[in-house]
C-alpha cells in the first residue's frame, strides 16, 4: 500500500490567511526525513520554514517559488516509491476540491476584540476550545500579539489561548501619566479577569515576562504555570541601545537594522514586518508611551526591574527559555536564577525564540503545562 503525505501552507497565527513560497530547500525526487526543513514561506510578519511531516521522497512540487497561496493550499507531495504518478495526481486533485469547498476553510482568520479597562482598552485574540483554564500570551517591548503567530494556533489545538496586546502596543491604548509599570500590570489583569476567570498559564516574552511575574505575584492562587522567554528582571545586563534606537528610529532602513538585532537569523524579517512596526510607531501617543516604557526597563546602569524574588515565591512550575545568541537580554548567570525555575537554553537563537525556534518553544511550553496540576 502506498503512502502519500501533503505539504501544505501552514496556519501560523490566528489571523494568517495566506503565505508566499520563497524557497524550496529540496527538489523533486529528493529524499526527505520527518522533521527536515523543506520549504520556506513568508507571511506578513516573518519568514519561517515548514518541516516534513513524514519521511519519503518529494515526488511533486505543486506551488512554485514566488507563489502566494491561501492557508491549507497544497504546496507539495511526499510519497514513497510505491505510489504511482496516477495516485499522486488523484491526491493533488482531491486537495484542490477540498480547498475550494465551504464558505470558510482552514484559512479563515480569527478576529481580535477589545476589552475596556480603567484608563483605556486592551486588544486581545482568543483561540481554542472553552475551558476552565486559559493560556495567556504576553509579548515584549515594541511587539504585539502577532509575536505569537507560530505558537498560539499550535497551543490552541488542545486548550484555550488568549494573546494580548500590552498597553501602548498593537491596538491597545497607551498608558498616560506616571507609575507606568503598575498601570500596565493592572490593565492586563483587568482584561484577563474579563475573559479568563479560571486558572491561568502565563507565557511571556522579555518585558512581558516582568508583567507576567507581577501578575503571578499578585494572584499566586490563579496562576497554574509560568513560562518566561528571555524575560527582563533577572540581571542588570541589557542592550539599552536597542531600546533607545527602537524608540527614536523613524525610517524603514534604519528600523530594519534595529529589528535585525532581535534575531540570530536576520532573514526572518520581512518588509511587511518593518512596515507594520513603522505604522504602529507613527500612531498618536505611541512614541511617548514607548519611551516611558523603555525607562521602566532600563536606565544608564542597566535593567530596572527585578523579578527573581517574585519567581522564587511561586509554588507553580516555572520554566525559563533563552536563545543562546540573545543580543538584547543576555542569558543570565545561574546564580541569578531562582532555585525553583528550570532554565533551557536554545542553541543558535536570538532574542525571539518563539519565532526562530517555535517548535522547540512550543514543546517546552507544553511540557511546563503538563507539570502543573490542572493539565
Amino acid at each position: 500500500m502506498s503512502s502519500i503525505e501533503a505539504v501544505t501552507v501552514p496556519k501560523w497565527g490566528m489571523t494568517m490567511t495566506e503565505g508566499k513560497i520563497t524557497q524550496w530547500m529540496v527538489g523533486e525526487g529528493d529524499p526527505v526525513t520527518r522533521g527536515q526543513e523543506i520549504l520556506e514561506i513568508e507571511t506578513t510578519k516573518v519568514t519561517n520554514v515548514v518541516e516534513a511531516a513524514a519521511s519519503g521522497t518529494l515526488r511533486r512540487i505543486v506551488l512554485a517559488e514566488g507563489t502566494t497561496a491561501p492557508v491549507g493550499a497544497l504546496a507539495g507531495v511526499i510519497a514513497d516509491e510505491v505510489a504511482t504518478p496516477e495516485e499522486i495526481d488523484a491526491f493533488i486533485e482531491s486537495y484542490a476540491d477540498r480547498l475550494g469547498g465551504g464558505d470558510e476553510g482552514e484559512g479563515g482568520a480569527a478576529v481580535p476584540r477589545t476589552i475596556v479597562v480603567d484608563g483605556g482598552a486592551i486588544n486581545l485574540l482568543e483561540a481554542g476550545p472553552q475551558s476552565d483554564e486559559t493560556v495567556v500570551l504576553l509579548h515584549g517591548f515594541g511587539g504585539d500579539l502577532s509575536t505569537w503567530l507560530f505558537n498560539q494556533s499550535a497551543l490552541a489545538e488542545s486548550m484555550r489561548v488568549v494573546a494580548i496586546d500590552l498597553p501602548g502596543h498593537g491596538a491597545s491604548s497607551p498608558i498616560a501619566g506616571g507609575d507606568i509599570f503598575p498601570k500596565i500590570v493592572s490593565a492586563v489583569e483587568a482584561a484577563v479577569e474579563a475573559v479568563a476567570p479560571g486558572k491561568l498559564h502565563l507565557i511571556a516574552h522579555s518585558f512581558g515576562g516582568a508583567v507576567a511575574a507581577a501578575i503571578a505575584a499578585n494572584r499566586p492562587s490563579r496562576v497554574a504555570s509560568l513560562t518566561l522567554i528571555a524575560p527582563i528582571g533577572l540581571s542588570r545586563q541589557i542592550s539599552r541601545e536597542f531600546l533607545v534606537d527602537f524608540v527614536a528610529v523613524e525610517r524603514r532602513r534604519p528600523l530594519h537594522s534595529v529589528l535585525e538585532r532581535l534575531f540570530a537569523d536576520p532573514s526572518k524579517i520581512t518588509s511587511d514586518m518593518v512596515e507594520g512596526t513603522l505604522r504602529f510607531k507613527r500612531l498618536e501617543g505611541v512614541p511617548e508611551a514607548l519611551s516611558a516604557i523603555a525607562d521602566t526597563i532600563a536606565d544608564d546602569h542597566g535593567q530596572v526591574q527585578s523579578i527573581g524574588g517574585q519567581l522564587a515565591a511561586l509554588t507553580c512550575p516555572v520554566t525559563i527559555l533563552w536563545g543562546e545568541r540573545d543580543a538584547i537580554v543576555p542569558v543570565p548567570q545561574q546564580a541569578d536564577l531562582p532555585a525553583n525555575a528550570r532554565l533551557r537554553i536554545i542553541p543558535g537563537i536570538g532574542h525571539m525564540p518563539q519565532m526562530e525556534a517555535s517548535s522547540a518553544v512550543n514543546e517546552a511550553i507544553l511540557e511546563n503545562l503538563q507539570r502543573s496540576s490542572g493539565i
